[in-house]
């Protein structure tokens, strides 16, 4: 699960190209040029937002969970360090004002610094992680983890640089805001309207705030987290299988999937001819796997083929080798398809984050 959770900011934010976008088409660079951007700013239309590269590198030190006193190195950028010459006045948070306690995303265009408050940069950060057409409550349960994991991440700061958020993320998720500009605009403004149904609520595990992992489609069964991860717990997702995209099967040739498992680092003797499931969890996700002489864990299989998932079987028939796989993402923490499914049938938010992280409290900060 470890690899998981160092990964697991692949997917969920983009915090670079969302708020780009949005500050472009509401005119926010503008503003920010002549220091007017107010922490208020209402975002307006988008066309499209993309993918954000990989930054690997970082990830493993942000999402590992640690025991640190939640003090920032010297380089790392933390708000308020004396290098924040450039950011607009009327943005700086101050005591006489009451707003010490509001959470800002401190964002960088063409050398001008400028803060947006986090309730207002999450609502595109929300679109990029979930399929937008869900059920309005399930648009929620993913607006109060994409505000947990922020909060999580300032560890008690009430300021964070965007790149040190470094999410172009969290999870494996659906995100939908693509395409057609009125159906992007439409998305927004439902994304909106989750995080502001949701009113700063964050998910929290005793007194520290959850890692909360999520995904598209489990198999059938969300996976249990390590010892660390006690509110990942393995619990029932049944609709997720009566989903049309619920399984996928793809193929290679004998001599194409070894070469492919080949390129798995410390990866010798593959030989297609000689394998075996060594292991499965509980929800059927691949744990390890025996291919030739070398033994591989069900992520370095599902990363080396580009699976959507490590929930699989192998099938051989002749030259060809059949990858049977289930589900999409993951499969620890909340599912949004069954999270959308629940909603459907009558689930309110927070119902749903409990029936899917055990034993946390919402609340509201």
């Amino acid at each position: 699960m470890r690899r998981w959770v160092i990964g697991f900011a692949v997917m969920l934010l983009m915090p670079w190209v969302v708020s780009l976008v949005w500050m472009r088409s509401a005119g926010i660079e503008a503003k920010a040029e002549q220091g007017l951007l107010s922490d208020q700013t209402e975002y307006g239309e988008t066309e499209q937002a993309g993918q954000a590269g990989d930054r690997s590198g970082r990830k493993e030190a942000l999402w590992r969970e640690d025991q640190s006193d939640g003090e920032l190195q010297e380089d790392s950028g933390n708000p308020g360090n004396g290098e924040n010459e450039n950011v607009a006045d009327s943005n700086e948070p101050s005591e006489a004002s009451g707003e010490s306690r509001k959470r800002k995303i401190l964002v960088e265009r063409k050398g001008i610094k400028t803060y947006i408050d986090l309730e207002d940069y999450l609502p595109g950060v929300i679109a990029c992680q979930i399929d937008t057409s869900y059920h309005s409550e399930a648009l929620k349960c993913q607006a109060v983890i994409a505000r947990t994991y922020v909060y999580r991440l300032m560890d008690g700061r009430t300021e964070i640089y965007e790149e040190e958020l470094d999410m172009d993320y969290l999870g494996e998720g659906e995100g939908s805001l693509t395409g057609d500009r009125m159906k992007a605009v439409d998305s927004l403004k439902r994304c909106r309207e989750a995080v502001q149904d949701t009113g700063g609520v964050v998910m929290k595990y005793e007194d520290r705030y959850i890692l909360p992992l999520f995904h598209a489609i489990s198999a059938g069964r969300t996976r249990e987290g390590e010892v660390d991860f006690p509110y990942l717990q393995s619990v029932e997702s049944v609709s997720d299988t009566k989903r049309d995209d619920y399984m996928q099967v793809m193929e290679w040739s004998q001599d194409s999937f070894a070469e492919a498992i080949s390129q798995i680092p410390g990866a010798s003797g593959v030989d297609v001819k000689q394998m075996q499931t060594i292991k499965k969890d509980e929800s059927g996700y691949m744990v390890e796997m025996k291919i030739g002489s070398g033994s591989y864990s069900g992520d370095a299989i599902q990363y080396a083929l580009g699976l959507p998932s490590p929930c699989f079987g192998v099938e051989t028939e002749g030259n060809v080798m059949r990858v049977r796989i289930r589900g999409r993402g993951h499969g620890y923490g909340l599912s949004q398809a069954g999270a959308d499914a629940m909603a459907e049938s009558g689930w309110g938010y927070e119902d749903i984050l409990n029936y899917y992280y055990k034993n946390i409290s919402l609340i509201s900060e």
